[in-house]
């Protein structure tokens, strides 16, 4: 039975899986109005109304998939799903970017809510299985900034983004943010855990 390894080992690249993953998906949030109308050619309110339906259906299906997925997440397995979870959403945002009809935004919108579904829940359980020593509060605070900082760092650079990034090549990076966490869940499922 492989029983997981705790400390800086675990929580540093955890921190950067959740860090790269929120990172892509704020590029969305930021970058897909823009991207939508510069891309497809459609007016500001069409534009608004698909993101509405893409966004509805991230919360909606990644509920469902949250539903499923928690009766086959157990043990050492959470980590290997949440990889396959996150590139799928990379993949998400890559199809998203590089999207000029409806059907391959919604496609794009229904791999990235895959991702959402393990994004919102599965570090958090990775994370709290490893604390041990009665500081789970001031370790699930000091985690929760793998969240606030990227929005913090996107945030404060939005204009100097905005003028030198296309909004397709901004949410083609989160793509590439969130395909870079997968790979790093790889190497830490393999390292993350011991005999």
């Amino acid at each position: 039975m492989r029983s997981p390894v705790g400390g800086a080992r675990f929580y540093v690249p955890m921190f950067i899986v959740q860090f790269l993953s929120w990172g892509g998906m704020f590029s969305l949030w930021v970058f897909a109005l823009p991207h939508i109308r510069m891309t497809l050619e459609v007016d500001e309110l069409v534009a608004i109304k698909w993101i509405g339906i893409g966004l509805a259906l991230v919360a909606g299906l990644g509920a469902v998939i949250n539903l499923i997925r928690s009766q086959c997440d157990e043990g050492h397995r959470k980590a290997r799903y949440h990889a396959a979870y996150l590139l799928c959403g990379g993949i998400g945002l890559l199809r998203i970017a590089s999207a000029h009809d409806l059907i391959h935004l919604m496609t794009g919108y229904g791999l990235l809510s895959i991702a959402w579904a393990s994004i919102s829940s599965t570090p958090y359980a990775l994370v709290s299985e490893r604390v041990t020593d009665g500081s789970y509060d001031r370790t699930m605070a000091r985690f929760n900034l793998s969240v606030v900082i990227p929005q913090i760092v996107l945030a404060l650079s939005l204009g100097w983004l905005m003028v030198r990034l296309p909004p397709a090549s901004a949410i083609q990076y989160g793509g590439y943010a969130m395909l870079a966490a997968a790979a790093i869940m790889l190497v830490l499922m393999r390292t993350g855990y011991r005999d």
